[in-house]
């Protein structure tokens, strides 16, 4: 997946430390508007995958290795960036300092637009191109991507994105070119139709690229009836319990306080109301605890082990608690439950440790590397 020369590779694979390696991957893309964006532009593909020379040799098992905490770790770089990620021609960014030309840009995307796809791969979201690269892949003169990438040299894992590059000597096959649209709204995204958003709705999750089957609408027509029923005995529960309300009004009114025991019910079975009445609002709240976690979870804000914690929440301070804590968070925030503490050295003031964020130790802890030589690291790609 090496798309540059040996000196260029020895000169970058010099400033790395450790376990950190460097590759530099072509891969065949998707669509481009008639304004110049491609909504999605896949970067890399996901699971192990390798270049076609037979690369990475430098890891164990002979692969890179894309998965969920792969992607945790490139996104945690990703929101420490000031500036957006750009592709140029052919790599030359890695070779301007050695055949002097310039680097121009072909496109750019912002830093944190960036989506993992399991069972397809890593994607950047809303690739704006220049017109100069726009009109050359409309004419078919570049068809792939190119990402350069570091990587964890003991499990293979990418770890830091780099730039990235239009280039014709694609290492990976399988993938779709780079294209022009045909259509205006030809977007080369599969929006969610109609019947998946309402079948997410109702808890019943149908995977990208999956046909809605005969199973999904039987579970679907189940779980609007069972929500119809409950709807109605709660309607039904309100509406007794407003008579019974009225009744013990007027009964406090009355002098002498003589009880029609045709017209009024023992406050045993009033009460007996009420507990049905939050029972059924208590399941009504349990699917939509159940709801707000899962969309949450699957947004990325939060991780599975806080799944019981924040149902735990729920259960104790109400729906609205749980929802205002969720709603506060924004996706990579998932990181910070999975950080740990760590004792700082005792020169970290000189090493530059001690400016190092949680989010910089948690990618450090991923890369295998000590915080000196990560803040090292740090500092020198800035």
């Amino acid at each position: 997946m090496l798309h540059t020369d040996v000196n260029s590779l020895a000169v970058l694979s010099a400033i790395t430390e450790g376990n950190l390696g460097i590759a530099v991957c072509s891969l065949e893309n998707i669509t481009i508007d008639d304004q110049g964006r491609s909504p999605r532009v896949q970067l890399m593909p996901d699971g192990q995958f390798k270049a076609r020379d037979g690369r990475p040799e430098d890891v164990p098992t002979g692969y890179w290795l894309l998965d969920d905490i792969a992607f945790q770790t490139l996104m945690a770089f990703a929101s420490q960036r000031k500036n957006d990620y750009h592709f140029d021609y052919e790599h030359q960014t890695l070779k301007t300092e050695e055949n002097g030309q310039p680097a121009p840009a072909s496109g750019w995307f912002t830093a944190t637009a960036l989506e993992y796809v399991p069972g397809e791969g890593l994607f950047a979201l809303n690739v704006q191109w220049t017109q100069k690269a726009a009109d050359m892949i409309r004419s078919d003169e570049y068809r792939y991507i190119s990402p350069v990438f570091h990587y964890n040299k003991q499990t293979g894992r990418p770890v830091k994105l780099r730039h990235f590059a239009l280039t014709n000597d694609p290492a990976v096959d399988g993938m779709e070119k780079v294209i022009a649209l045909k259509a205006q709204s030809d977007t080369g995204v599969t929006p969610m139709n109609e019947a998946q958003k309402l079948l997410a709705a109702l808890g019943i999750t149908v995977a990208d690229g999956d046909t809605i089957t005969d199973a999904h609408y039987t579970q679907a027509t189940t779980a609007v009836a069972a929500l119809k029923t409950k709807a109605e005995q709660v309607d039904a529960v309100n509406t007794q319990l407003t008579k019974t309300n009225e009744q013990v009004a007027a009964l406090k009114a009355k002098p002498g306080g003589e009880v029609d025991l045709e017209k009024y019910v023992p406050i045993e079975v009033a009460q007996g109301y009420q507990q049905e009445l939050a029972a059924l609002r208590s399941q009504n709240n349990g699917l939509s605890v159940d709801q707000a976690i899962e969309k949450a979870r699957k947004d990325g804000r939060i991780i599975a082990a806080e799944e019981d914690h924040l149902k735990a929440l729920a259960n104790q301070k109400g729906f609205a608690a749980l929802k205002a804590n969720l709603d506060a968070r924004s996706p990579i925030a998932a990181l910070t439950t999975q950080q740990t503490t760590q004792v700082k050295l005792p020169d970290d003031k000189k090493t530059g440790i001690a400016a190092l964020s949680t989010e910089d130790k948690y990618a450090a802890d991923q890369l295998g590397i000590s915080y000196k030589d990560y803040a090292k690291l740090k500092e020198d790609d800035q």
